[in-house]
């Protein structure tokens, strides 16, 4: 029988790939997954630079209201000689031997207490304009320092011991700097003297008008532990715009030389403030209750008699419609609506029922 062999041939396969309508599909979808993938990546920092602004200017705000409610706390103060006591206390004694109506004068167009509200086209203030909707600056004066040890050496100079390093000794060789001096019922501010300093020794020279006799250990010996020396801080707050610079909220300091500094932008994008004040309205607290009342007005009293403000409010605003401030660009490109700040600060020795509570507005 005869074998029958089958032969099959295979034949290859043709490799074929993409079509022409699966490439466009597959590049179309690639395109839109990275359009996709841009977009959202944009977004995110967009929302990361939004949100580190606004966290910026919380931060700002933060400093600026904290510096504010010191300096309101601190307004007035000279150890334990406040100028709130001028208007309620006729034993107090207060004379500024400088030029009345200054910067640093204790008395100020009879705005006479720690917190003055002044007028700043009437102010010198270095490289800066004052803002035309806010035209008020807020000053506040105060005395910082740790002395001992007070000595007078003469009418016209006295030596005490201060901390090495402290607020004291920066006027070490500044004439121009004030100095003050105090009792608990009395005080006296010298615009300018010659002041050495040896080690903690500082020694004050020249001073002209001579001491009273409330500071002059020589005369009255016995008043030497009762007197302290302190360096004036005079901080001012004002709206407006430094040249070259952006419109905010600014500082403006007296240096330990005697000038006034530079402006420092503490809050970028406010474009004006409403400030009330607000004054006890049943002084020397005669009710054994808890009944004392604030009166809000918009201004400081100005006359020999008036009383220090007890509380300070202020409204900062921008120029969003809502008067939003707008703030952020300096840091991050970016622009950050924040809504309007409000500040609260307690000023001492304004109220004179401290230990009491507050009501609500009196009528």
């Amino acid at each position: 029988m005869k074998r029958q062999n089958n032969r099959y041939t295979v034949l290859p396969k043709k490799i074929t790939g993409f079509t022409l309508i699966e490439l466009l599909v597959a590049s179309a979808l690639s395109i839109i997954v990275l359009i996709a993938a841009g977009s959202g990546f944009v977004t995110t920092q967009k929302l990361s630079q939004v949100a580190k602004g606004r966290l910026q200017v919380q931060n700002d705000l933060r400093n600026a209201t904290n510096m504010i409610v010191r300096d309101a706390r601190m307004a007035g103060s000279f150890g334990c000689f406040n100028l709130a006591k001028m208007a309620t206390n006729d034993q107090t004694k207060l004379k500024d031997h400088g030029a009345a109506n200054v910067l640093g004068a204790l008395e100020y167009n009879n705005q006479n207490q720690g917190v003055k509200y002044l007028d700043g086209a009437a102010l010198s203030l270095p490289g800066f304009t004052v803002s035309t909707s806010s035209s008020k600056v807020l000053l506040f004066t105060y005395g910082i320092g740790s002395s001992s040890g007070y000595s007078s050496s003469g009418a016209n100079s006295f030596s005490v011991q201060i901390e090495e390093g402290g607020e004291l000794a920066e006027l070490a060789k500044q004439a121009n700097a004030p100095i003050i001096i105090s009792t608990c019922s009395s005080l006296e501010r010298f615009p300018s003297s010659a002041k050495e300093l040896s080690g903690s020794v500082l020694t004050v020279k020249n001073l002209s008008p001579n001491l009273s006799p409330d500071h002059d250990t020589q005369v009255n010996p016995k008043l030497q532990s009762e007197i302290s020396v302190f360096r004036q801080v005079v901080n001012i707050y004002a709206i407006g715009t430094p040249t070259g610079g952006e419109e905010g909220l600014y500082l403006f300091q007296l240096n330990p030389n005697g000038e006034i500094s530079a402006p420092q932008l503490l809050l970028a994008g406010v474009t004006s403030w409403e400030l009330e004040f607000g004054y006890v309205q049943s002084p020397g607290c005669k009710s054994m209750q808890n009944d004392t009342k604030i009166k809000f007005v918009n201004n400081i009293e100005s006359n020999k008699a008036a009383l220090s403000p007890a509380l300070l409010r202020m409204q900062l605003k921008g120029s969003g419609g809502g008067g939003e401030v707008k703030s952020g660009k300096a840091a991050n490109n970016s622009e950050s609506d924040v809504q309007t700040y409000y500040i609260n600060a307690t000023i001492r020795g304004g109220n004179s029922c401290a230990e009491r509570n507050f009501q609500e507005d009196a009528n």
